[in-house]
């Protein structure tokens, strides 16, 4: 015999458990994507939803089919199939976070489930009819299992979709439907795996309560789930808003690092990701990074291409450079900016003869010509080099010392590269000691100016003095060969040459009031201080208040003033107007010599020590000196020759009748001591002293 479902409830039964599949796979979904973030409380309700699902599902598929037959209830089965079903659910709702890895491990979850949704469907059945084992169909209980076990290994593969990748709502129905249908299959082979070979329940004289029953349980079930799938719905799409914010932020957050880390100009990185990659460095390598190498570069001449091209040439320009240096340096090597005409990358285990080449490369790429607006820009760069090891690195100390190595390198003349090195770290400690000593010696009048005697060589005749600066500092002695390039980088020489200035000329101004022969000073001054435009009126100033005729004061300056021949004489052409003499000092030493004599009217030349010292015993450098002797006499200027330090010296220039200034004859001295020296000279006009006059 077999049992055929109720034509009243079939469609009942599939729209249940249709609806049933979908509230299902909408909970396993949920909880699979949920893992540990469900609440406890939660995980019970998804239990007792599930497990009612599973068992409302099984009573109502079989009161489907015995609609039409008499029954009797047992109460304690149903408890038991309900049980059943929530341990079947409590399984589910264990294993669905735990993912499912190999296929013996699907195997086995698929067993176990089938396993419980046959105890399930078994004690639903027992609970509502009397079931006979012995009348069980071989047949239809092989169908039943093989039903069972596709539908559960259905469910997990459903889930593995799911995790893998987001389901949508149509491919929810889809599954839903189809799991809808396997059910129904699933209750009619089931049922009739006992009764196919029994005979049928008496008939019942009124289905109605059967139907009122399964439509009752339909209703109960339905709002157990809906409530449960509504649940589940709201937070899974609160996740998938969650979600799609978080992406939304990371998606923003990565534009705004791109922003944070980017120069907008040129599109490489900046300062704040160069720093970033400085500390992150020595943790990228897996310990592979022994040493790290910062190069620093900084354009020598860019304020002048700026100045040239404008903002949207100067802007151009960079551009182009920075593809220049990228061509030169290797793939691995990151060039960043770090602003303006600045440029700075680090190079990991470096070795100084591979830095050497690479900063050779950047030097020669550099010096091509850029074509920029129809024009031909060259340009310089200087460059700064630093290394540390990795156990020793210091990111602030590592920069500093880049740019201490790239302020030595500008120093040594631009267009250069230096390494660190201690000895720059104890210079620059220096240079910054001297530097914050200037800004009060002034005020704290510790420079004073010594005076030496220019002796005319025939007669014996003090006819000037030069006036050298001397700083009583509290450093100890510091030459003046050593702060004076400080104070000119500093600023500080504007004050301290005016002041020099004044100084000699106020004690000139004593020595005439004391009726003292007249002679002149020469003060030096730096290339700072005579480019500047209101020299020459400072000068005619301090003459003024000091009372001092101006052809008594000479201002000497050295040769290199005179590169920039249209600039020098248009200043020179200013003191002479005023009637102060000029001097170049140190005349022979530079590369401009005769250009400037040539160009600009002088008063005196001064030929320097070094080419004095090579003239005893050298034929040679003796025709060298008489030459620039006999120049400086056509061109009417005196001629002075510094370094006179022995008798010898002395009598040998003696014959060129020229002047002389030396320690033979005295060294810088006070004032006062010079005072005592030119009156000794006074008291023999006839010749000059034998021996030096020593102080």
């Amino acid at each position: 015999m077999a049992m055929f479902p109720h034509i009243s409830l079939i469609f009942l039964s599939i729209i249940v458990s249709i609806a049933t599949s979908y509230t299902i796979l909408i909970l396993i979904e949920y909880i699979s994507r949920r893992e540990k973030a469900i609440h406890s409380r939660t995980k019970l309700l998804a239990v007792l939803a599930l497990g009612s699902g599973f068992f409302g599902m099984q009573v109502l598929g079989i009161l489907t089919f015995v609609a039409e037959y008499r029954f009797t209830p047992r109460i304690g089965l149903l408890a038991l199939g309900l049980v059943a079903a929530c341990l079947l659910a409590a399984y589910i709702v264990k294993i669905i976070p735990k993912g499912i890895g190999s296929r013996s491990d699907t195997a086995k979850r698929v067993l176990i489930t089938a396993v419980l949704i046959k105890a399930v469907h078994f004690l639903g059945l027992s609970g509502i009819l009397n079931v006979r084992f012995l009348a069980i169909s071989a047949g239809y209980y092989f169908l039943s299992a093989a039903i069972i076990l596709m539908m559960s290994y259905f469910a997990f593969r459903f889930v593995r979709q799911s995790n893998a990748k987001q389901a949508s709502e149509k491919q929810r129905l889809k599954n839903a439907a189809v799991m809808g249908f396997v059910l129904t299959l699933l209750h009619y082979t089931s049922t009739n795996t006992f009764y196919s070979n029994m005979p049928l329940p008496e008939t019942a004289t009124d289905g109605l309560w059967v139907i009122s029953t399964a439509i009752f349980v339909a209703l109960m079930v339905s709002l157990l789930l809906l409530f449960a799938a509504n649940l589940a719905l709201v937070d899974l799409h609160a996740l998938e808003t969650e979600s799609g914010l978080l992406q939304q932020v990371k998606a923003s957050e990565s534009r705004f690092r791109t922003l944070a880390y980017t120069d907008q100009l040129t599109g490489i990185p900046n300062r704040h990701w160069f720093f970033a990659h400085l500390r992150e460095l020595p943790d990228s390598g897996d310990g592979e990074i022994e040493s790290i190498g910062v190069v620093l570069l900084d354009f020598d001449d860019f304020k002048s291409i700026n100045e040239l091209l404008g903002q949207d040439g100067g802007d151009q320009f960079l551009k182009k450079i920075v593809e220049r240096l990228k061509s030169v340096l290797p793939v691995t090597v990151t060039l960043a900016r770090l602003g303006g005409d600045e440029f700075i990358f680090t190079v990991p285990n470096v070795k100084k003869p591979y830095l050497e080449q690479l900063c050779q490369a950047i030097l020669l790429a550099i010096e091509e010509p850029i074509q920029i607006s129809g024009r031909s820009i060259t340009s310089r760069v200087s460059i700064g080099i630093s290394c540390q090891k990795v156990t020793e690195l210091d990111e602030e100390r590592l920069i500093k010392q880049a740019d201490l190595a790239l302020f030595m390198a500008k120093s040594a003349g631009k267009e250069s590269y230096a390494f660190f090195s201690p000895e720059l770290l104890d210079s620059s400690t220096r240079k910054q000691e001297l530097t914050q000593a200037l800004q009060q010696a002034l005020v704290n009048g510790e420079f004073s100016v010594h005076y030496q005697p220019q002796i005319e060589l025939v007669s014996g005749r003090v006819i000037g003095f030069e006036a050298l600066l001397r700083w009583n500092s509290t450093l100890g002695a510091v030459p003046p060969s050593e702060f004076i390039p400080v104070a000119e980088e500093c600023g500080a020489i504007h004050a301290i040459g005016e002041w020099v200035l004044r100084e000699a000329c106020e004690q000139l101004s004593v020595w005439r009031r004391e009726s003292r022969p007249v002679v002149h000073v020469s003060v030096n001054v730096s290339a700072k201080q005579f480019l500047d435009p209101e020299f020459a009126e400072k000068v005619s100033r301090i003459l003024s208040a000091t009372d001092v005729p101006a052809e008594c004061v000479e201002i000497e300056i050295t040769e290199s003033i005179m590169l920039d021949l249209d600039t020098a004489a248009g200043l020179v052409e200013e003191l002479q107007d005023i009637g102060v003499k000029l001097a170049i000092d140190d005349f022979g030493t530079g590369y401009s010599s005769l250009n400037a004599v040539k160009n600009i009217q002088i008063d005196t030349l001064k030929i320097d020590k070094s080419l004095v010292d090579e003239v005893l015993g050298s034929d040679r450098s003796m025709a060298i000196l008489a030459t620039i002797i006999e120049l400086g006499k056509n061109l009417g200027a005196d001629v002075v020759v510094e370094g006179l330090e022995t008798l010898e010296q002395v009598n040998l220039m003696k014959q060129y009748e020229i002047i002389g200034q030396g320690y033979y004859f005295s060294r810088p001295l006070p004032a006062d001591k010079a005072v005592r020296v030119w009156d000794k000279y006074l008291e023999q006009p006839d010749g000059l002293f034998h021996a030096p006059i020593l102080y």
